[in-house]
């Protein structure tokens, strides 16, 4: 009987660890369209102001675990880049073709992607932690 109970407590234990953002991240898919919304850079919020009238710049996660960038520039769609990402809990990596980010979901909803990141923005060599903001 005091093992059952053994058991069951680290069953109950090992289920709790998980962090709040890991049950998050996996309630939502991640796939579909994502319109840019803010980024915040080292504390300073920067509004995405680049959307047109006629269409909203966006990347677009694929079940196949592809992802491309999309720019809309005078009303035609532009393709930015193309890549892969993989995503295990809140743990989301993208490689856009040139480069690898590995990235902290802060928030996945039905319509909201929040991911956190450290990036050098400003290329001056030094990394600013940088929150991606997007909505459906």
């Amino acid at each position: 009987m005091k093992k059952i109970i053994l058991i069951l407590i680290v069953i109950i234990l090992s289920a709790c660890s998980k962090s709040k953002n890991d049950e998050i991240a996996t309630l939502y898919p991640i796939t579909g369209k994502w319109y840019y919304k803010e980024t915040v850079v080292n504390g300073t919020n920067f509004p995405y102001t680049d959307h047109e009238i006629c269409g909203k710049d966006y990347i677009e996660f694929y079940g196949t675990n592809s992802i491309k960038s999309i720019d809309v520039f005078n009303c035609i769609e532009d393709l930015n880049w193309i890549g892969t990402y993989s995503k295990n809990g809140n743990t989301l990596i993208i490689y856009n073709g040139a480069e690898s980010v590995t990235t902290e979901i802060l928030e996945l909803t039905t319509n909201s992607l929040i991911y956190k990141f450290n990036y050098d923005n400003d290329g001056d060599g030094t990394t600013e932690v940088t929150i991606s903001k997007f909505y459906r």
